[in-house]
């Protein structure tokens, strides 16, 4: 039965940064709302709902048939982007893992490397490995902002292949592009970062050992609180 799709903000941040007409891959799909949602709307013509366990990915078979979606929407058992086509998508989809393996999935396929694709990740946790990650393997987030989902704030980016490989400095690792919203949502998630650090700083101080460390963490920890109180 046919009903509406509910995204919550998360998932509404990756809707609007897949552009129209994309050929959509989401890669860890779960329930396949998102892809659904964006089939549905006409905003993803068609797409692939990717899995690498057959459980979830039956549970997503059956709501894109429930939605009368399954001529628009094909499920893929495999691991990250390996069951994919490269020429047949435009738009990856890479939510709700741990910012290290959102990295290892995009650096794990030749193909990645493709100025055309964009890939809308949300890592749940180390997001500041992930954007360290992705600027060493010559990407760059072109779009970031900042979500809330029940008590919890999480950074969407819209990255993409530039070949420039570099290092980013320590705050645009912990900040990314958040640093230059203004709104609510960027604000807080920049503070509950500055209160992360510096309870890694006052941890390593109390360790005696990596005072030097610990003041970095102290510093950064100042600099993004002042920056998001204002």
């Amino acid at each position: 039965m046919r009903g509406a799709i509910l995204l919550d903000d998360r998932l509404k941040a990756a809707y609007e940064m897949v552009r129209p007409g994309a050929v959509v891959a989401d890669i860890g799909t779960d329930h396949a709302n998102l892809i659904c949602a964006l089939a549905r709307s006409g905003r993803c013509p068609r797409g692939y709902a990717c899995d690498v366990n057959a459980a979830p990915l039956a549970r997503a078979a059956q709501n894109i048939a429930a939605q009368g979606l399954s001529d628009r929407i094909t499920t893929v058992l495999g691991d990250g982007l390996t069951g994919l086509d490269s020429r047949d998508v435009t738009d990856i989809l890479i939510l709700g893992m741990g910012g290290e393996l959102i990295g290892e999935i995009i650096g794990a396929v030749p193909w990645s490397r493709d100025a055309r694709l964009r890939f809308i990740v949300q890592p749940m946790t180390k997001a500041e490995r992930l954007r360290q990650s992705l600027y060493r393997e010559g990407f760059e987030i072109e779009r970031e902002t900042a979500a809330a989902s029940g008590r919890f704030i999480y950074s969407v980016m819209q990255c993409a292949y530039t070949g420039i490989k570099r290092e980013i400095d320590a705050l645009f690792a912990w900040t990314g592009l958040l640093w230059y919203n203004n709104d609510a949502v960027s604000r807080a998630y920049l503070a509950r970062v500055a209160a992360r650090l510096r309870k890694k700083a006052d941890g390593l101080s109390a360790s005696g050992s990596r005072t030097d460390e610990a003041k970095i963490y102290h510093d950064l920890s100042h600099c993004i609180n002042e920056h998001s109180s204002k």
